[in-house]
C-alpha cells in the first residue's frame, strides 16, 4: 500500500496538466454543476443505473447515488479507470491494478463459465447490500459498474477480455449497447431483480422499456440512446446532488480494500 499511495503521489503531481475535467461536472444529469455538453457513452452505466433502480422502486436520492458512484468508476479516470491505472499502477501498484482492471471493471480473462459465475456473484453482493442499506453507499455503485461490465466487456464468443490489454484491440465497441442489445437486456434483468424492492417496483414500465430496446435497430446508437434518455426522464423528480462532495468521499485505500474482499467473495454464491 506505501508503494500505491508513493505512486499514486507522483502521479497526480504530473498529471495535473493533462488530467481533464471530471465528467459528473458536465455530464451528469443528477450533478447540481452545470452540465452542457453532450453526454458520449454514459447511457450503460450512469443512464441506465438510475433508470432501473428508480424502477425498481428506489428513491430519486438513493438512483442518482448509485448512478453517481457507477460512473465514478470511469469518471474519476486517473484513480479507478481501466485504461489510466493500468499505465501508472504498471510501476510499482501491481495489486492495485489488477483490482481495478480484474474486479472493478471484470477485464478477468475467464471463459464463458467463469463470465456466468462472476455475475450470479455480483449480482447477490448487490441484492445482499440493497435489503441491508438504509442508503446506497459508493460500494453498492462500485459492484454495479463491475456487474453491467461483467457484460459489456466480454467478447464476440462470450468470454471475459483480459486484465493486461482488456478491449483495447476492439476499441469501444464492447461498450456501446447498440452492437449487443440483448446482452443489455439481459445485464438490465440482472439488475432489476438485484435492486428491486418489491413494494415499490413498477414491472410494467420495466418492460415497456425492454420493448423500447427490442425496437430500437440493432446498431443503431443514437435510438439506444434515445430510448434509454426517454425512460430514464419517465420520472420528473429528480435530485440533485453535490458531486465534488461525493467524489471527495471516495479514497484509494478504501476502494482497494472493499475490491480484495469482493474479489475474496468470488465463487460462494452457491453456498448456503
Amino acid at each position: 500500500m506505501k508503494n500505491l499511495l508513493r505512486t499514486a503521489a507522483l502521479v497526480s503531481l504530473t498529471a495535473l496538466a493533462a488530467c481533464s475535467t471530471p465528467g459528473y461536472r458536465s455530464l451528469n444529469p443528477n450533478c447540481l454543476e452545470a452540465h452542457v455538453q453532450p453526454k458520449y457513452q454514459r447511457d450503460g452505466h450512469q443512464d441506465t443505473t438510475y433508470m432501473v433502480a428508480r424502477l425498481a422502486g428506489h428513491s430519486s436520492d438513493d438512483a442518482a447515488r448509485l448512478a453517481f458512484f457507477n460512473q465514478a468508476a470511469d469518471d474519476l479516470a486517473m484513480r479507478y479507470a481501466a485504461p489510466q491505472v493500468s499505465v501508472w499502477a504498471t510501476f510499482g501498484a501491481w495489486g492495485y491494478r489488477h483490482r481495478i482492471n480484474a474486479v472493478l471493471h471484470s477485464l478477468h480473462g475467464g471463459d464463458r463459465a467463469d463470465v456466468a459465475q462472476r455475475r450470479l456473484d455480483l449480482a447477490s453482493m448487490i441484492d445482499a447490500r440493497n435489503r441491508s442499506e438504509a442508503q446506497a453507499s459508493w460500494q453498492t455503485g462500485f459492484l454495479i459498474h463491475a456487474l453491467g461490465d461483467s457484460y459489456a466487456h466480454t467478447d464476440p464468443v462470450g468470454n471475459a477480455y483480459g486484465e493486461t490489454y482488456g478491449h483495447l484491440f476492439d476499441g469501444h465497441a464492447p461498450d456501446l449497447v447498440a452492437n449487443r442489445p440483448e446482452l443489455y437486456l439481459a445485464y438490465v434483468d440482472a439488475l432489476f431483480d438485484a435492486l428491486e424492492m418489491p413494494t415499490a417496483s413498477d414491472r410494467e414500465a420495466f418492460a415497456r422499456f425492454k420493448t423500447l430496446i427490442r425496437n430500437a435497430p440493432d446498431g443503431d446508437v443514437a435510438a439506444h440512446q434515445t430510448a434509454i434518455t426517454e425512460m430514464r426522464n419517465y420520472y420528473s423528480n429528480t435530485a440533485r446532488l453535490e458531486c465534488d462532495a461525493l467524489a471527495s468521499t471516495l479514497s484509494m485505500r478504501e476502494v482497494s480494500r472493499f475490491l480484495r474482499d469482493v474479489e475474496a467473495g468470488f465463487g460462494r454464491s452457491g453456498e448456503s
